[in-house]
Parts: C-alpha cells; structure tokens; sequence
C-alpha cells in the first residue's frame, strides 16, 4: 500500500469518519469502498458525496450551499441526482465494458458544474472487464484535478493488485448476533418462527440490508423447512421435492450451502462442548450419527461445489448430489472406527 494509505474499519461510525475526511484541505482522490452485501456501501458513498461537493464546508450560516440543495432534493428517492456525481455500474447484473468506463472517466474529468469537485461512484467495481479496469487504472495513475473516484465492490480481490494499492481501502463490518436480533425485532417483521427467525440471522451474514431483503423475499417461508429437513434421516427421498427448484436457483443454492456449512460447524461446536450456542436447532444425536471422517469430507465437497457455481455449473444436479451425500453422511455414524485400546 503507498504511504499515506490508511485502512478504516468501523460499522456504525464510518459515516461521521468519512465527513470530517471531507473537510480537510487535500484528501486523496481514490477509495475503495468494501465489504458484505447489504451493509450501505453505495448508500453512504452517496452521503459523503454531499459533503465532498460541499461548497460551504460546515454550513455556518446554518442554510444548506446550493451544492447540497440540489443534492437533498433527490435524496429520498434513493440514488441522489447531482450534476457533479458520476455513477458507473454493470448492465444487466454482468459486467461493466470498456467504452462505458472512458464515457465515465471522460466525463469525471471535466469541470465541476455545481459542487467544489466531481464525485464518480462505481458500483460493482469488480465486474469491470480487464480492458475496461486497465483503462482505469490509467486515470488512478494521473487523476483529474478536483476529482474523487469511490469504488464500491463485496469482492475486492476481483480488483487488479494495481487498482487496490492506488486505492485508500474503506472496509465496511458486519454486525454482532445481538446487532442483528435488535435490527429484527425493531423490523416489524411479524411473528416468525424458531427457524425462519435462525435462518434469517444466519443468511444475512451480519448486514442489514441483506436481513431486510431477506424478509422481503417470496422464498422466506422455505427458509425454516431448509434445517428441518438437513437434521432428519430422510429414509427414502433425500429432501422434499417442492424445495429442489428454489434450491437450484442462485438465491437458493447460496443459502443451502450456507445451512450445511453452518450446520456443520455447529456439529463441530457441539463435539467439543455440548452446551456450546449454535446457529440452528440441532436434535439431540445428531453429532453422533455423523462420523468425523465423513463431516469432513463432506463439508470439502460442499466448498467444492460452492466455488464452481461461479462457473455456471448445473445447479440441480449440485444440489441433487449434495443431498445425497448428506444423506449418507447422517448415516455414517455407525461406520466410524473403535477407539478401543
């Protein structure tokens, strides 16, 4: 990292951080927003925006420059309107090209309209293609004057070495468990279950805005059924049919390995200490009708099959496979061998 470089890691206080950031008389011109989904990382890119564009730092006579006027105007909608900010992110959730990131960057180095400064926010930074980031890295190298560039991505090590180390990294944290049941029950979700409510604090992965959607979704009466089904012998099929197509799709998919990945772990806590808190309901023996060996093997085979669906591989027939295998690792228990003397 090149010196003057800092790294800022926070959760709730990011945001005031970022501000006084804003104020100081020469900041650098490159960020790197990152972290989980659904933790506001494009949000409070646009938030600070305000604040770099502001053409009277601190508002002293209390009445907002008309830099920010113009920025509050918009504000509720969502993604704020600004002549000065620049938003860049991939089409059709695939890739950002090349010609859209010299328009982006053509555009960034022009004169600021309204604001102190030009502000370019690229959402998804890691889906820019290889000529396209190459192309940007150029501007990092040689930035325009009166410009700052915010990169947003859960996926920094998808960025080229070159671009991150030009970058001052802004990494955004997950929330504690007791964070998340706050965040929960001040939701006004309505009455969930056992499981859904597990399930829900177990696939938001600690990030709000993926606990909100989470809630949201059409699929979250499934969500309960998933941990069910994983911690009973299944004696003829593997797992309840009407769950395979939502399992087959990336939404689902993700979220069984999430659960078995869990589960697993949670079996490990168990195996050293019995009264250890876990992330789901686990019936009483079930730790021993699993087979160490098998655990781990298994658990191998479903980080195997997590990494390649990056690949397109055919979904159903992973999920097929691993309910199988699952299957036959609840088995296992018998097979594991004596430790007799």
């Amino acid at each position: 990292m090149h010196e003057g470089r800092e790294i800022m890691t926070e959760g709730f206080g990011l945001l005031p951080r970022l501000l006084q950031v804003a104020k100081r008389p020469s900041i650098p011109s490159t960020y790197l927003f990152q972290g989980p989904e659904g933790l506001g990382k494009k949000r409070t890119a646009f938030l600070w925006s305000r604040s770099l564009l502001c053409l009277h730092p601190g508002h002293p006579d209390n009445n907002p420059c008309p830099s920010c006027a113009i920025f509050d105007k918009s504000l509720p909608d969502g993604n704020p309107r600004h002549p000065d900010v620049l938003f860049l992110s991939p089409r059709e959730e695939t890739h950002i090209a090349i010609d859209e990131t010299r328009r982006f960057i053509s555009e960034l180095a022009n004169a600021p309209l309204s604001g102190s400064r030009r502000v370019g926010i690229i959402d998804d930074a890691h889906t820019l293609t290889e000529n396209a980031a190459n192309s940007l890295l150029k501007t990092l190298e040689d930035p325009p004057e009166k410009t700052v560039l915010i990169l947003v991505t859960h996926l920094p090590q998808s960025l080229l070495p070159t671009i991150r180390s030009r970058a001052v990294s802004i990494s955004f944290t997950t929330r504690s468990r007791e964070e998340m049941e706050k965040i929960l029950d001040e939701s006004g979700a309505g009455r969930l279950s056992r499981e859904e409510r597990d399930m829900i604090l177990l696939l938001s992965r600690g990030a709000p805005g993926q606990l909100r959607s989470l809630l949201d979704s059409p699929q979250r009466p499934n969500f309960g059924r998933i941990p069910r089904v994983l911690t009973a012998r299944q004696k003829t099929a593997p797992f309840d049919a009407d769950l395979l197509p939502y399992l087959s799709e990336p939404e689902g998919f993700s979220c069984l390995g999430d659960v078995l990945e869990s589960l697993l772990l949670d079996l490990y806590r168990l195996e050293a200490s019995p009264e250890a808190r876990t992330s789901m309901p686990v019936p009483p023996g079930l730790v021993d009708s699993v087979s160490h060996l098998k655990r781990e093997e298994f658990h191998d085979r479903v980080q195997e099959l997590r990494a390649l669906a990056i690949y397109n591989i055919n979904r159903s027939m992973a999920v097929e496979e691993l309910l199988w295998d699952w299957n036959e690792t609840l088995a296992s228990g018998n097979d594991e061998p004596s430790k007799t003397a």
